[in-house]
């Protein structure tokens, strides 16, 4: 009876924190392991630990008697958890200011990677140096810290109101390319692909399976540069790439590409040489044919490009 009484003095009644009262069975056990044994009375378990004892009725904890020594761990376990917390609510807080949700962020970057661009030709061989892109971020980015969020690189802000409300709504992320109205095909402008492309992959959770680019002359070549899934691309002229000296079977590095491509009807034979180039060059395609001319993909040529794309990769 004494050695009883002796224990109960070392055991103390724990506040709100790891046990308490209402936490379910397989909870207890989760937070102090197997009992080593355990009574009923009155209609009641009691699980006897090293630390003290846990009454449960129905399952649920009604009395918890544990040792000081085990209180102050939980306690100070339940500080460090409040302080954690605190700083990811303020690393979040943070990062909203830095890249506001349903807004289109500028951001700066460099490519400065040594690597083998041999099989291209010297002339367009992608540059070193400071780069930057725009990009738009998603509603509900933020709070959503699992989920990886499909991508669509597009070549300029011109092509952003083909896609705006669809990705909006969708809630993709994309990547915006500056402009470079004097260069359909170079160093720069593909330099700074893989300045964006690098930055963002690591910036931002983007699907590195579900990467898709927009564009015209430029996009073909950049999905050999990285691993991109699809390509939309209106008018292309691989005519152009044989003149550039770029080697007609460039897009063999990437052959599980999926590509769309949109030709116009007004020239004939070049539409006849870009419909053969794909049929030739890239087996997962689809070619569709456009009346008249557009410099820019309108909106509801883009929402089927994209649906094409989505079903080709079952995305949502």
């Amino acid at each position: 009876m004494k050695k009883f009484l002796f224990l109960g003095l070392l055991l103390i009644r724990l506040p709100a924190g790891a046990v308490e009262k209402g936490m379910a069975r397989n909870a207890v056990l989760a937070e102090l392991g197997e009992p080593s044994g355990s009574m009923q009375r009155d209609g009641k378990e009691i699980l006897l630990f090293k630390t003290g004892t846990v009454t449960l009725q129905n399952g649920v904890v009604i009395k918890a008697d544990l040792s000081q020594n085990y209180v102050r761990q939980a306690e100070e376990r339940a500080v460090k958890a409040k302080e954690f917390e605190a700083v990811k609510q303020a690393e979040l807080e943070k990062q909203k200011l830095l890249y506001p949700e349903d807004n289109i962020v500028r951001i700066e970057c460099v490519y400065e990677k040594t690597e083998n661009w041999e099989t291209l030709p010297e002339s367009i061989r992608p540059a070193q140096g400071r780069y930057g892109y725009n990009v738009y971020i998603p509603q509900g980015y933020h709070e959503s810290t699992d989920r990886a969020y499909k991508c669509l690189f597009i070549e300029s802000s011109a092509l952003w109101g083909s896609v705006k409300e669809r990705v909006r709504k969708e809630k993709w992320m994309v990547v915006i390319l500056p402009d470079a109205p004097q260069q359909q095909v170079g160093k720069t402008i593909n330099g700074n692909f893989l300045a964006a492309f690098d930055d963002a992959i690591g910036r931002f959770r983007i699907d590195k399976e579900r990467i898709f680019i927009n564009g015209k002359v430029p996009s073909a070549i950049f999905s050999t540069m990285r691993p991109v899934a699809g390509i939309i691309l209106l008018d292309p002229d691989f005519r152009g790439f044989e003149k550039a000296g770029v080697s007609l079977n460039f897009l063999s590095r990437n052959p599980d590409l999926r590509a769309y491509v949109l030709l116009s009807n007004s020239d004939r034979d070049s539409t006849l040489f870009q419909g053969q180039f794909i049929i030739d060059h890239i087996p997962k395609h689809y070619v569709g044919i456009y009346e008249g001319n557009v410099a820019v993909l309108p909106q509801q040529l883009a929402d089927e490009a994209l649906d094409w794309m989505k079903k080709e990769y079952s995305l949502p």
